[in-house]
């Protein structure tokens, strides 16, 4: 008989198995090899695979421990990677789930923008790309962004203006054979975030955020760094943003979950850039705590699982404004980092982690927006002194840094 506190998430992920936790649920993880022992840490029982995001590889570590999908009483993932899986997981167990069709419209671009344009939401243009050898940039006019259908970070995502970009491109990416692709139409503007929550096909949380740069920067050295905004720190753009939300979750049949949106606002209109079914990367997470005293990962749990939101919307908003900041580094093998107790002392900072330490050699940062040193969150009076510590605690750890010659 099937455990009604029974829980299966798909991937190791120590925040949103707390909350499954807090909810008293029963949690089985699917989980490598090497996760397995912070699985068990965690008081949560591993499912042990090679592959996590490999249907045929849950099923037979399900049935190694002599479980099926039909044993549990829900089946989720909070890992953008594995969202997909765990909906289909669901399906062939008759467990509760995110659905598969709306999963698939809220993790694959471009069966999310065709869904959107459909509904005239506006979006991109985008068009499939099979074989990027023979992709023709003359029959696009205009600068165009590359994409892969399911990447995450603006992971091999470029603007292309012409074809000397498309082979240097080609040349950079392992990934150029991995097709197809997704070819959209450049949307001019600042890119906004809004993290929120939505039940029943409500918006009850909102929280909108702008980055120092587009995403897309972060290829050209491009800082990740964002902040929270005030309801009317830019004239029109919460209401459009939250109309064009609400438009977009319709069309996508998304009606119980969190949400990580991302926007483009050109001073005039905003255009939907692409959502997740899921808790935004970063520290978005806190920021939202930070700010309006809601645990986004509690949230996301209580839809996984079909229980009633903590959200009233008369959640008061704190009066500071908070900014996250993705710590990086020179290039080379690291001699000297600044500790944390020096990072949690700059000014503003109210929360910090290193990633790195002495004798590591750090990574290539503009190949993602997610890849970092490091990750502090910090406060401000109001936006434009949270901008300024963010930019002033980016250029004291980078300078603080020496890396061997």
């Amino acid at each position: 008989m099937r455990n009604p506190n029974s829980v299966l998430h798909i991937g190791w992920f120590d925040k949103p198995i707390a909350a499954l936790q807090r909810t008293g649920a029963e949690v089985a993880c699917v989980a490598t090899a090497r996760e397995a022992p912070s699985v068990r840490a965690a008081g949560a029982s591993p499912i042990v695979v090679p592959d996590p995001g490999s249907v045929a590889d849950i099923l037979a570590g399900l049935s190694r421990d002599s479980l099926g999908p039909a044993d549990f009483a829900a089946v989720c993932s909070s890992i953008e990677f594995y969202l997909v899986q765990a909906a289909a997981i669901a399906e062939l167990g008759g467990a509760r789930g995110a659905g598969l069709g709306r999963t698939l419209a809220m993790r694959d671009k471009f069966v999310q923008k065709e869904l959107l344009h459909r509904a005239g939401v506006r979006t991109a243009a985008c068009t499939l790309v099979e074989n990027l050898h023979q992709l023709d940039l003359a029959e696009f006019p205009g600068p165009r962004v590359l994409k892969p259908l399911d990447g995450a970070g603006a992971k091999d995502t470029f603007v292309l203006r012409g074809h000397e970009e498309l082979r240097e491109f080609i040349a950079s990416t392992a990934t150029a054979d991995d097709g197809p692709w997704l070819l959209e139409e450049f949307v001019p503007g600042k890119e906004y975030f809004i993290d929120g929550v939505v039940r029943d096909g409500q918006i009850t949380l909102f929280s909108l955020s702008q980055y120092f740069q587009n995403l897309i920067e972060c290829h050209d050295g491009g800082l990740t760094a964002y902040h929270t905004l005030p309801e009317n720190e830019v004239p029109d753009l919460s209401a459009k943003t939250l109309a064009l939300a609400e438009s977009a979750f319709s069309a996508l049949g998304y009606e119980d979950g969190v949400f990580h949106l991302e926007v483009f606002w050109d001073g005039t209109e905003v255009w939907f850039g692409e959502c997740g079914a899921r808790v935004g990367g970063g520290r978005a997470d806190k920021l939202v705590e930070l700010t309006f005293g809601v645990d986004l990962h509690d949230e996301w749990a209580l839809a996984a699982l079909g229980l009633s939101s903590k959200v009233t919307g008369n959640e008061t908003r704190s009066k500071q404004c908070y900014g996250g900041l993705n710590l990086r580094s020179p290039q080379g093998r690291l001699e000297h980092v600044p500790s944390l107790d020096e990072v949690l002392a700059r000014p503003g900072v109210v929360q910090a982690e290193l990633t790195v330490a002495i004798g590591d050699t750090t990574p290539v940062f503009s190949t993602a927006s997610n890849m970092r040193a490091g990750q502090a969150v910090v406060s401000g009076a109001d936006a434009a002194e949270t901008a300024r510590r963010l930019a002033e605690l980016n250029t004291w750890f980078f300078d603080s840094i020496k890396v061997a010659p």
